[in-house]
């Protein structure tokens, strides 16, 4: 009797329990499919109290980046191996405060992703490209020598391309933009009032900029250079009619993007597009600093003509 019972029991147990499994799958064949996670809402710049894009900050480089397909190092990168001399542009190794394994490359226009330099000025730049200190088996040429080294101005757009020791202070007004580099203390203002650039016979270090806003992003253009400075590492040449545009967008609360569109006629086949992001917000309280180029250089003769004196060993 009683093993009649538990056997009548453990019938009723396996129905039930395929009812219960029925219902289941009934009930999830029926249930809607989970809604989708919301979309991230865009970024929203936010505004200055008179109505502009708010980029204002202290920053430093996001990364550094390589120019062009098969070009060279990033700007102020050590070398990859120890060389018999020192690196005219290196420093000390604290210095590199800026993450150095960027891949992606500045240039993104033309298609083949290479400074389109003419023939003539291709070779001119390679010449002078092999001068410059990186190679200790090719002796530096003091008269090609990049003029940044020499503690002179970058000029534009080299001096937003990424460097690993370098900071920025961007400072804004009704009217006006302002960039501070901490390099060498450069500067340049930026009216966007509409007024005109000067007569193009005065010819700066920097250039001259003047600005304005699409959206939330700050249009420049910089005429009336000198012809003296690199467009970016290794990209040497230009002539003083070289035009820039530039463009600087806030992508996130900290991070700026940089483009800047290249034309120079004399010495490129076209126009071409550097773009990559710029700059990553340094923590509240950072402050630029003030830059000393030419102390306790040790190349004094080749970059100045001198030689440094010697110190007496006591």
């Amino acid at each position: 009797m009683r093993n009649r019972l538990f056997a009548r029991m453990g019938v009723v147990a396996c129905v039930a329990a395929g009812i219960s499994l029925a219902s289941a799958l009934v009930l999830a064949q029926t249930q809607a499919p989970a809604a989708p996670k919301p979309a991230a809402k865009p970024y929203v710049v936010p505004k200055t109290p008179w109505g502009d894009p708010d980029i204002r900050g202290t920053y430093k480089n996001v990364s550094m980046y390589p120019l062009e397909a098969r070009g060279l190092p990033p700007e102020g990168a050590p070398p990859p191996t120890p060389t018999k001399r020192v690196d005219a542009g290196a420093g000390p190794e604290h210095w590199y405060e800026v993450p150095m394994d960027g891949k992606d490359l500045m240039v993104v226009d033309p298609p083949d992703r290479r400074v389109p330099y003419k023939p003539w000025a291709r070779e001119l730049n390679t010449e002078i490209n092999k001068h410059q200190g990186e190679n200790p088996e090719v002796k530096i040429k003091r008269d090609l020598l990049d003029h940044r080294v020499r503690c002179l101005p970058a000029g534009s757009p080299r001096v937003t391309t990424p460097c690993a020791y370098c900071g920025y202070q961007i400072l804004q007004g009704p009217g006006f933009v302002a960039f501070f580099y901490e390099w060498n203390h450069l500067y340049q203002i930026v009216p966007l009032d509409g007024s005109p650039h000067p007569d193009p016979s005065i010819k700066l270090w920097m250039g001259d900029s003047r600005g304005h806003w699409e959206g939330d992003t700050l249009v420049v253009d910089v005429a009336n250079m000198n012809d003296k400075t690199w467009v970016a590492r290794g990209a040497a040449i230009h002539t003083s009619a070289m035009h820039l545009v530039e463009r600087y967008t806030r992508i996130n609360k900290d991070t700026i993007e940089y483009q800047v569109r290249v034309e120079d006629r004399q010495v490129f086949t076209q126009a071409w597009t550097m773009k990559f992001p710029a700059f990553a917000r340094y923590p509240a309280g950072d402050e630029l600093y003030e830059y000393a180029c030419a102390e306790g250089n040790a190349i004094d003769e080749t970059v100045f003509g001198v030689t440094a004196p010697k110190k007496d060993p006591k």
